[in-house]
């Protein structure tokens, strides 16, 4: 995958944008699938990735660990990897992904939970926007989501963040999904806001790798997962990104 930067520039990037603050943001989990720590194979039983629910066919796979490592996903197998929960304010999940071919229907792919099998927050979706692109939407649980409108381009890399953002109350909890963020300067326009469906989660405990619907799941490589804690959206001004986004780097 030809985009990448380092944790700590991610990290800053994405809390700016979002307009939290740096220092107010918490890394709880975060992987590129590189070597020493992954092998080329198998991604379940790696780095604490299990196996969400009992299908075990098309198994993820880790590739390409020496060099700049991806697991790529189509129809199969799930798995996820816990973290200490987070029950208050906002949870960020960003992702490097290239989308190499979608369905009409469409299906989520990436998406936080609870570290069970069903509860399931966040979710991230593409599908096809009738002209030779997609387009993505976020939904905050289970039921319809509502996509963008911009195109977006498959077989290029993007970078994606999603936030989640518990709020008081039931049905209710919010966020938006951004993509290439760092490529503002200023408070970051979404791409969308999320779909507020469901049940609100009680707690965010785990990031998630879905492979979907034989009719419906995108083919997806996903590189470069960072989820971090944040304060609720708007706590911290905006100052402006400056020297942080020439902090970013890419490689093929």
């Amino acid at each position: 995958m030809t985009r990448t930067m380092t944790v700590g520039a991610r990290t800053a990037i994405a809390a700016l944008v979002l307009g939290t603050g740096v220092a107010n943001a918490a890394v709880v989990y975060s992987t590129d699938f590189n070597a020493p720590t992954y092998a080329d194979g198998a991604l379940v039983g790696q780095d604490g990735w299990l196996q969400t629910g009992t299908v075990t066919t098309n198994p993820l796979q880790v590739a390409n660990t020496g060099t700049d490592g991806n697991v790529s996903m189509t129809t199969g197998q799930d798995a996820n990897h816990p973290f200490s929960a987070i029950t208050t304010d906002s949870v960020l999940l960003s992702a490097d992904i290239v989308v190499n071919t979608v369905s009409t229907g469409g299906d989520y792919f990436l998406h936080l939970s609870d570290g069970g099998t069903s509860a399931f927050n966040a979710r991230i979706y593409a599908k096809s926007d009738g002209a030779g692109g997609f387009v993505m939407a976020m939904g905050t649980a289970a039921g319809a989501a509502v996509y963008g409108t911009t195109p977006l381009v498959l077989g290029v890399a993007y970078h994606i963040t999603a936030r989640y953002d518990f709020v008081s109350g039931t049905g209710n909890d919010t966020g938006e999904l951004f993509v290439d963020p760092v490529g503002f300067v200023g408070p970051a326009t979404s791409y969308t806001l999320a779909t507020t469906i469901g049940t609100d989660a009680t707690s965010i405990a785990a990031v998630n790798l879905r492979q979907g619907s034989s009719s419906g799941a995108p083919s997806v490589t996903v590189d470069n997962i960072v989820v971090e804690a944040v304060p609720a959206p708007g706590a911290i001004a905006l100052l402006g990104l400056g020297g942080l986004v020439a902090s970013r780097r890419r490689r093929a």
